[in-house]
């Protein structure tokens, strides 16, 4: 049985990915939704940086379809991709799914070239990823786990695992993409 919370915050996740609202994830959900933060965050998808991010989010839909698409139709159903959230969100395939994306998306963010995002970059990327202005702004108040006011990439993927954990491993873990859930 899914844990309650991990099943809202899979659902939230599942209605971002499934960028056509067709019910399904598919391979163009997450072409489309690497051309989006590609292009929300300035970049071309001929460029290096969305080049990055569609490389990563192709990876992503291998680990996913490789995972849950028994059948071979290509489709992932929300219920298919909730179990495989509780699944896999704090393992070895939270990394292997999490990191390629989180490091090609704070490549494209990354305004000043640091290797670290400032608030505004943070902001940015996660309304660049489908979240309201609102949420983005709740979720950059949670994710500096340093406290130094940048966010780098190991606090974005840890933030991301944490999320997904039943009741997180942190207090604020729940809001780093928006209010809790």
């Amino acid at each position: 049985m899914v844990d309650a919370t991990i099943e809202r915050k899979a659902e939230h996740w599942f209605g971002l990915v499934d960028v056509d609202g067709d019910g399904a994830i598919e391979h163009a959900d997450l072409q489309a939704l690497a051309r989006r933060i590609a292009e929300r965050l300035g970049n071309d998808m001929s460029s290096a940086q969305g080049r990055q991010i569609k490389r990563a989010y192709e990876r992503a839909w291998e680990t996913i379809a490789e995972a849950l698409d028994a059948d071979h139709d290509q489709r992932i159903s929300r219920a298919e991709f909730v179990s495989f959230i509780d699944g896999h969100a704090t393992g070895e395939a939270a990394d292997t799914l999490l990191r390629p994306i989180a490091e090609a998306e704070f490549a494209a963010a990354d305004t000043d070239g640091d290797g670290l995002l400032s608030r505004a970059d943070y902001v940015k990327l996660l309304k660049a990823s489908g979240l309201s202005a609102e949420d983005a702004e709740h979720g950059a108040a949670n994710v500096d786990l340093d406290g130094d006011g940048r966010i780098d990439v190991e606090e974005y993927v840890r933030v991301c695992r944490d999320y997904f954990a039943a009741g997180g491993t942190r207090p604020g873990a729940g809001e780093v993409f928006g209010a809790a859930l």
